[in-house]
């Protein structure tokens, strides 16, 4: 085959985006975790996407605590504000993070997940939305969620709790959990009260930012944008669209394809 032919095709395997599961980054003050979504590629969990992509691209997960580390259970985050560094006297002094609609998995409001989980299961280091009511309620769930610690978990899974996501690496997520705790709920009715990680002189464990991580492609075509500089650490929007191909790459193969019809190689 023509090497130039060849080089054609290359071109556009370069340019071809990559349409691989989407990964948000959480930069905490105690250290960085990756989860990535979806990672079974089920349709049915594209509303848990949606939703979680939503909280990132508005920033409402920036400046939030991580209020739960319920030892060899969950690690749970995303539901409430940090507007200071340190413990609170009351739990009442987080606000809320602003809500969008909840996710809706029971569209029959039987009290089940209508869809199959397609091989995921609430086993260590799969993520899950928070709900409330007793019985749970499935369609519930919003900003709050939970990393599972165990893979005794799986009872979850007839409880409406849907595993959307995982962590990469919980090398963050164990240091956490390993962190003291405080009760701001000596009574224990409120589980998100009870088991709250710290650090030293009781300053809280906080997210400082959420953000996709860009593709290689999108990162390539950044550094050919002028001015634009790719530095050491990741840009803060999210990137919620495929990037497109570098037009850069897209107009070498447009030269490439014009050599190849000039010489009558190409129809």
């Amino acid at each position: 085959m023509n090497r130039l032919f060849l080089c054609a095709i290359a071109l556009v395997l370069i340019a071809t985006p990559n349409l691989s599961a989407q990964t948000v980054r959480f930069d905490t003050n105690v250290g960085t975790f990756d989860m990535l979504l979806n990672p079974t590629g089920n349709p049915f969990l594209q509303g848990h996407v949606d939703n979680l992509l939503a909280y990132v691209e508005a920033g409402r997960y920036n400046t939030t605590v991580i209020n739960r580390a319920a030892t060899n259970f969950v690690l749970q985050m995303g539901g409430f504000q940090a507007p200071f560094l340190s413990l609170p006297g009351n739990f009442n002094a987080f606000p809320a993070v602003a809500s969008f609609d909840p996710v809706v998995v029971d569209e029959d409001g039987d009290g089940q997940v209508d869809f199959d989980l397609g091989g995921l299961s609430n086993t260590r280091k799969t993520v899950s939305l928070a709900l409330s009511g007793s019985p749970t309620n499935p369609n519930s769930g919003t900003s709050s969620f939970f990393i599972n610690l165990s893979d005794d978990n799986d009872f979850l899974d007839a409880s409406g709790f849907v595993p959307f996501a995982e962590i990469v690496n919980m090398a963050t997520i164990d240091l956490i959990t390993s962190l003291p705790q405080q009760n701001l709920d000596p009574n224990g009715g409120n589980l998100a009260a009870i088991n709250i990680p710290v650090l030293e002189d009781n300053h809280l464990v906080i997210i400082e930012r959420a953000f996709v991580v860009p593709t290689p492609q999108a990162m390539v075509q950044a550094n050919l944008v002028p001015g634009n500089t790719v530095g050491p650490t990741l840009p803060s929007a999210a990137v919620l669209s495929v990037p497109e191909p570098s037009t850069v790459l897209l107009a070498a193969g447009a030269l490439v394809f014009l050599a190849l019809r000039k010489r009558g190689q190409f129809a």
